[in-house]
């Protein structure tokens, strides 16, 4: 069997990690107006595609900005009140997902064996993570960066945030390396 994937089959846009990023260290100044070049310093950020992702978190009314000498980025509404995937759909521009396919578009099932079951397993993940996506809040990263239960590696994936929602059940995941 000839493997014929070019590329990895998943990955995290720059702008979905700058927007996690920025919500994050907005969220520890609570109510304070920071710069985008602040938060772009803060993390060693592109300036011009922080400016890009805070505009899209802007626009969804994530955060609020304020111009001139004491402006900046704030959160617009409480950490707890702000869900995750609310922030990637913002950052993504289109209200895309997280999960996005690399590579060449899967051959097409020739051989009658069901190729299908792939594109239904991705397209049940994406679906698991959107719901899990939107049962963790900025709260959450905020108030628990190393226990919100998602172990490395896309290893088994347990929910255990502090937010009000319930804990989602242990699935096992494909074992696949970080991006």
């Amino acid at each position: 069997m000839v493997n014929r994937r070019t590329a990895a089959p998943l990955r995290v846009t720059e702008r979905v990690d700058y927007a996690l990023r920025s919500v994050l260290l907005l969220a520890r100044h609570d109510q304070e107006f920071l710069t985008a070049r602040s938060v772009a310093e803060h993390y060693g950020m592109s300036l011009k595609l922080l400016g890009g992702v805070l505009w899209y978190l802007s626009a969804a009314g994530i955060v609020d900005s304020r111009p001139g000498w004491h402006g900046g980025f704030r959160l617009a509404r409480a950490p707890h009140e702000i869900s995750l995937g609310a922030v990637i759909a913002a950052a993504s521009g289109d209200g895309g997902t997280v999960l996005r396919q690399g590579g060449p578009p899967p051959p097409a099932d020739r051989d009658g064996l069901g190729d299908d079951v792939v594109v239904r397993f991705w397209h049940a993940l994406d679906r698991t993570l959107q719901r899990t996506l939107e049962g963790l809040t900025v709260a959450d990263l905020a108030a628990a960066p190393d226990d919100l239960g998602i172990e490395g590696s896309f290893g088994p994936l347990r929910i255990l945030g502090t937010g009000s929602h319930e804990p989602v059940p242990e699935t096992s995941l494909p074992n696949a390396t970080a991006p």
